[in-house]
């Protein structure tokens, strides 16, 4: 059955305290625990949520810490995980049983509220933790598109620990309307903030640094104006090849983000890649 609903992912930093990020990282580690425990006693034998979650709930939930949604959630993520097996092997690729290492653990409205004043509350294996959303300064901010608006609401999310931060994947959907059955718009979309001090910022919180592209550019021009003040022949011989140098440099670091960029959305099977700017968006479909 196609979905009826048309999704989106805005992802923002959470300020934490330190006693808040030791409960994180607490309910992190279980949640692998018990998405590993239910995939364990599912693999081979079933991989329906209904099937698993009879199976599973009782062991995930005396083995961890978990709280008992979070133990549903956990064998939701094992169906999940065993089902993407089973089509792999359907499609002729060699699988074998799924660990769970990545540090995320997923929430649901039970699990998690947003509040009006940009905090969150988190279920974790002790009590909630309410945490401000880390959303930029600007009010134009991508995020703010679905969290001021009465047309989104909020769906099943993730939080993602990375580099000694800690980011929060908030899903949102609405319903389609009909011009927007048959479009691009159907797909995973990864939006992308393109900017100068980071040339691109991905909404799966992936950063492409711009600064060194900066220093470089300025390296160039220092030695152009160099050049030109000079006058000589030998200058303006210098300055032709000098200037081939730089768009050669241009091009390669600009390809290398491009590729970050589809990597990124490969990453995170997104069909479409939604180039954001202050007065316009563009998309790209994979």
């Amino acid at each position: 059955m196609a979905d009826d609903y048309v999704r989106r992912t805005a992802i923002t930093r959470l300020e934490v305290t330190d006693e808040q990020r030791d409960l994180l990282e607490d309910t992190i580690s279980e949640w692998k625990r018990g998405c590993q425990l239910a995939t364990d006693m599912a693999w081979g034998k079933c991989n329906a949520k209904s099937d698993i979650q009879p199976l599973a709930y009782d062991d995930v939930r005396e083995q961890t810490d978990l709280g008992s949604q979070h133990a549903i959630l956990a064998t939701h993520q094992a169906a999940q995980a065993i089902t993407g097996c089973i089509e792999c092997r359907s499609n002729g690729k060699t699988v074998s049983k799924p660990t769970f290492t990545a540090p995320t653990v997923t929430y649901d409205t039970r699990t998690m509220t947003l509040f009006d004043n940009d905090t969150v509350s988190l279920s974790t294996t002790e009590s909630r933790v309410r945490c401000p959303l880390a959303l930029p300064d600007a009010d134009d901010g991508y995020q703010r598109q679905y969290l001021d608006s009465d047309e989104w609401s909020v769906t099943e999310s993730t939080l993602t620990a990375r580099g000694g931060e800690y980011f929060l994947h908030i899903g949102f959907r609405r319903p389609k309307n009909d011009t927007e059955r048959n479009t691009a718009e159907d797909g995973t979309v990864l939006g992308i903030d393109l900017g100068i001090e980071n040339l691109a910022v991905t909404s799966t919180a992936s950063f492409v640094s711009g600064r060194e592209l900066s220093h470089n550019l300025r390296e160039f021009e220092k030695v152009r104006a160099g050049l030109q003040q000079a006058g000589t022949r030998s200058a303006h011989r210098t300055l032709e090849p000098s200037s081939g140098r730089e768009l050669r440099y241009v091009r390669d670091v600009l390809h290398r983000a491009s590729n970050v960029i589809v990597d990124e959305a490969l990453r995170y099977e997104c069909d479409v890649i939604a180039f954001e700017g202050a007065c316009h968006r563009t998309l790209h479909t994979l």
